[in-house]
């Protein structure tokens, strides 16, 4: 227990039975070793909070503190092999020249690496474009609808999935990695059925590939035993489907996770994003993003805990061109910021948050990014 002083006093078991005063032990002659220790249990508010109580506090809270750092938007410019890299916190633009991305297009991004496909739509690579690291695959010969790897390609254990809804309750799934010669593909059957034209992104965690789709079907790939199953939740079908009001407005579905966490998120246009949880197989709504930012794209999306200034965020890849800024949506203030277009026309409003070249990528070493100042 502590008194007014902010001093922590030992409980009554360890005092001595002569009659001997308490003993009061201030906070700052706490073992340093387990100040660290408490210091770990605290989100990062109370971490910074918790530093202002005193020099031993403040060392032991800065010594575990931990700050998310916010991805970056790279975006591949169709026209040429340039690629453009902004910075959406400090608003800085830098552009690249990398005549090995000519005539190809980006399909994911995870931990600093890109995967990209050729003109030819079968040669695949992979592409770190901090280091200018190239990585070949197998030739792609399956047509697929999402794309994803499960770590990076230098890792030992990558494996690339690619999948393609055959009918509503058929999908086929190819499989492969760096060193393959060769995808392995196979047929899988859905009896819960899977929307072929409207569904999630790729997502990897705990072993399993997931893929979510607009009628409340997630669709899981184990790894290890290589095989599909399903779980469906009626209630938690894509709602702006079979509305006559959003008809022609553009709608997306975007799976993440955070630390083996599944998060669902919908998108429409102007409307809020609805952002759900996976707790105990239900998905559960959020009000709040509880500290979590979504970084949303196309292709691949991803989330960080704590990151300064862009807390219960949503961030689209989608620049401003007057503000420079990019599109995103506070759930703390409940609305879309400032630099997300005012709306004087309907086409307007049908114009993606996600741009077809646009997605996020780790941010550069702190040595990579002074060189291109």
């Amino acid at each position: 227990m502590t008194d007014q002083r902010g001093k922590f006093i030992l409980s009554n078991e360890d005092f001595s039975n002569n009659g001997q005063e308490k003993k009061v032990v201030p906070f700052a002659d706490l073992p340093s070793s387990l100040l660290e220790t408490i210091m770990c249990c605290l989100v990062l508010i109370d971490n910074i909070r918790a530093s202002a109580v005193c020099k031993a506090w403040r060392k032991a809270a800065e010594a575990v503190r931990v700050v998310g750092k916010h991805p970056w938007v790279i975006t591949l410019r169709k026209r040429d092999d340039l690629i453009v890299l902004y910075d959406p916190m400090e608003r800085k633009r830098y552009t690249l020249n990398f005549p090995e991305l000519a005539g190809t297009d980006v399909c994911y991004s995870k931990d600093g690496w890109l995967l990209m496909r050729r003109s030819s739509l079968v040669d695949m690579f992979f592409f770190k474009p901090y280091t200018r690291e190239l990585i070949n695959l197998p030739k792609c010969e399956l047509s697929f609808q999402a794309i994803a790897f499960s770590s990076t390609p230098t890792s030992g254990t990558c494996v690339v999935i690619v999948l393609r809804p055959l009918t509503r309750y058929n999908v086929r799934i190819s499989i492969c990695y760096p060193g393959a010669t060769e995808w392995a593909t196979e047929d899988f059957s859905c009896s819960l059925g899977f929307d072929p034209y409207m569904h999630s992104n790729l997502v990897y965690a705990n072993g399993y590939f997931y893929c979510f789709s607009s009628g409340g079907v997630l669709i899981d790939f184990e790894l290890a035993s290589r095989t599909v199953s399903q779980q469906g939740w009626s209630e938690h079908r894509c709602p702006y489907i079979h509305s006559d009001e959003w008809s022609n407005m553009p709608k997306r579905i975007y799976l993440t996770e955070q630390k083996g966490e599944l998060f669902l998120m919908y998108t429409c246009s102007r409307e809020k994003p609805m952002v759900y949880k996976l707790v105990s197989s239900n998905w559960e709504e959020m009000s709040t993003l509880d500290g979590v930012t979504i970084f949303a794209s196309m292709y691949s999306s991803e989330t960080r805990v704590d990151v300064r200034g862009m807390r219960n965020n949503v961030y689209f890849p989608k620049i401003g061109l007057k503000s420079k800024t990019c599109v995103s949506y506070s759930f703390d203030e409940g609305r879309y910021h400032k630099q997300y277009p005012k709306v004087k026309y309907l086409w307007q409003m049908r114009k993606e948050l996600c741009p077809l070249r646009s997605l996020w990528i780790e941010p550069p070493p702190k040595n990579v990014e002074d060189s291109m100042k």
